[in-house]
């Protein structure tokens, strides 16, 4: 009897190190696939002034939009990348005139939440996109505006094979002069919702950060 015991304590033993041995070798394979964050300066051409970090090589495009604080059709220049399932963007127009800068930057927020919930209906979803306010934007060198404000916002999307994907959204509107900015995060939700884990904050803190203009 007390072999038998002992060959079962030996077996139970044997089986939880290979379950340990496997917990840690997943662990190791999530981690190995968690993409680094390659951040560099970028000064982009169409945008005088703004010096900004992104954490990969952003693309660049040119695209006609219209707004409903436009009396014409504007020009947006928008950079983004992706780290991963992360989607780092930042979207430019310019307006004519002082008085349109503050209605500009509300319509990028409302324009923003709109198209989100245009995506979660198309994933199947007939709840309104929440959006929660994060307060007054800084970013060094703006023009102060009381409408540069932060969002979070919480949509779904389809992916790639078809599939809803709940999404959070962070985003922050600034201006500089004439020039009106939109930067933004998307990144799949976890299961605690829209706020994003420790390193995540601080990797959209420092893209947020480290947008500024000369003095």
């Amino acid at each position: 009897m007390s072999v038998g015991h002992s060959s079962a304590s030996r077996a139970g033993w044997r089986g939880a190190r290979i379950r340990r041995f496997i917990g840690l070798g997943a662990l190791t394979t999530l981690t190995a696939c968690s993409p680094a964050l390659d951040w560099r300066e970028v000064r982009p051409p169409e945008a005088p002034g703004l010096q900004a970090l992104f954490p990969c090589r952003p693309d660049h495009v040119t695209r006609t939009v219209t707004l409903p604080s436009a009396a014409q059709p504007l020009v947006m220049q928008m950079w983004s990348c992706q780290t991963g399932d992360v989607t780092w963007a930042l979207s430019q127009v310019q307006v004519q005139d002082v008085t349109q800068v503050g209605p500009t930057l509300t319509a990028l927020a409302r324009v923003m939440q709109d198209n989100l919930q245009a995506a979660s209906q198309l994933a199947g979803s007939q709840t309104p996109v929440g959006a929660v306010p994060l307060g007054a934007v800084q970013v060094r060198g703006m023009t102060p505006q009381p409408q540069a404000q932060g969002w979070r916002f919480q949509a779904r999307r389809v992916d790639g094979w078809g599939r809803p994907l709940e999404m959070g959204v962070t985003a922050w509107h600034f201006a500089h002069g004439l020039q009106i900015f939109q930067a933004s995060v998307s990144r799949p939700m976890g299961s605690v919702g829209t706020e994003p884990s420790g390193a995540a904050q601080d990797a959209e803190s420092s893209f947020r950060d480290g947008f500024q203009f000369p003095a």
